[in-house]
C-alpha cells in the first residue's frame, strides 16, 4: 500500500480533537497509518471549514456540515460518532428546566455546528426562543455569571464537574431519543467527490484503513478507556461508561435517525433543501 501511492501528492485526512474519535483511531495511531496519509487534527468546526475550503480530503465533520455541502460530498460507509441515549459529552448546563430558558441568556460553542442546531432544534419542539450568544468554554469559570445556561460538547462535558455549578445538566443525546426513539449522529466521515473521481484506489484504500483500524480499537476499547481516563482525570467508570454509550457505526438506525434529523431541520427552515444521504460507491 506505501509503495503503490508514496509517490504521490499525500492524502490529507482530518481527526476530531475530542477522546470520541479514538476508537476508529486506533488502528492508525499504532501503526496503521501510511507515510502518504497526512492526518490533521482539529475541532469539529475547524474540520468542517477545511473540508469546505478544499483544504481536506477526507474528513469528520459535523452532520450538518455534510447537511450543507451534499453537493460537493460523499459519505463513508459504517463510519459515525453517534449515540442511542446519554452521549455525555453534550450537554446543557442551566440554571432552569428546559422549558422554562424562553427569554435566558444561552451560551453556544462555536466548536461543533450538529450540536448549535440540534439544541436549537430542541428549543424550537419545546417553543421556547431563548437568546442566543456565542462563547468559548472548556471550565465553568468560562461562563459569564449572568448567563442562565450553556451547552459544553467534547472533553470539557467530561472533566469538569457541571453539577456542582448547575441544577439542570441536560444530555442533547437522551432528549433526542425521548423525542423520536432514533440513535442521534452527531460526525459522520466524508469525502470530497473530485478526491473520489480523480483518486479512487486511493480512497478505497483509505476505506479499508479506517474499518482495520477501527475494528482494531473495539479489540483494544480497555486501553482506549484507559488512556481517556488519564489523559482528562476521570474515573476509569466513568471513561468506561461514556466508550459503552458512544457509537462509531453507521447502521440502519443511525441512518434513519440522520434522515429524521435533517428531515426536521429543513421542516423548520434550519436547512433550505432537503438531504440525501450519498454514499461512497464502491470501486
Amino acid at each position: 500500500m506505501k509503495n503503490k501511492y508514496h509517490q504521490q501528492s499525500p492524502v490529507k485526512v482530518g481527526r476530531i480533537s475530542y477522546i470520541n474519535a479514538a476508537p476508529i483511531y486506533y488502528g492508525l495511531d499504532k501503526g496503521l497509518k501510511p507515510a502518504w496519509l497526512k492526518m490533521v487534527t482539529a475541532p469539529p468546526s475547524v474540520l468542517n471549514n477545511m473540508m469546505a475550503n478544499g483544504d481536506i480530503d477526507i474528513s469528520p465533520v459535523s452532520s450538518v456540515a455534510y447537511a450543507r455541502h451534499q453537493n460537493d460530498w460523499l459519505l463513508m460507509p459504517d463510519l459515525s460518532i453517534a449515540c442511542s441515549g446519554d452521549v455525555m459529552s453534550v450537554i446543557l448546563v442551566s440554571k432552569y428546566p428546559f422549558d422554562r430558558l424562553n427569554n435566558k441568556r444561552v451560551i453556544l460553542i462555536d466548536e461543533s455546528a450538529t450540536t448549535v442546531e440540534l439544541l436549537k432544534l430542541l428549543f424550537i419542539i419545546k417553543k421556547a426562543r431563548p437568546i442566543f450568544e456565542i462563547g468559548a468554554i472548556q471550565h465553568p469559570s468560562d461562563i459569564p455569571k449572568d448567563a442562565d445556561a450553556a451547552l459544553i460538547i467534547g472533553d470539557a462535558a467530561l472533566k469538569e464537574k457541571w453539577s456542582n455549578h448547575y441544577d439542570y445538566i441536560l444530555d442533547l443525546g437522551n432528549m433526542w431519543m425521548e423525542l423520536t426513539g432514533l440513535p442521534f449522529v452527531f460526525a459522520v466521515w466524508a469525502v470530497q467527490k473530485s478526491f473520489a473521481h480523480k483518486r479512487p484506489d486511493a480512497l478505497s484504500a483509505i476505506i479499508d484503513l479506517f474499518h482495520i483500524s477501527k475494528k482494531e480499537g473495539d479489540q483494544h476499547i480497555g486501553q482506549i478507556v484507559e488512556s481517556a481516563s488519564l489523559k482528562l482525570g476521570i474515573s476509569i467508570d466513568m471513561s468506561e461508561k461514556y466508550f459503552d454509550r458512544l457509537c462509531c457505526d453507521l447502521g440502519p438506525m443511525q441512518i434513519k435517525g440522520l434522515e429524521s434529523f435533517f428531515s426536521s431541520l429543513y421542516k423548520e427552515k434550519i436547512l433550505s433543501e432537503k438531504v440525501t444521504l450519498s454514499f461512497v460507491t464502491s470501486q
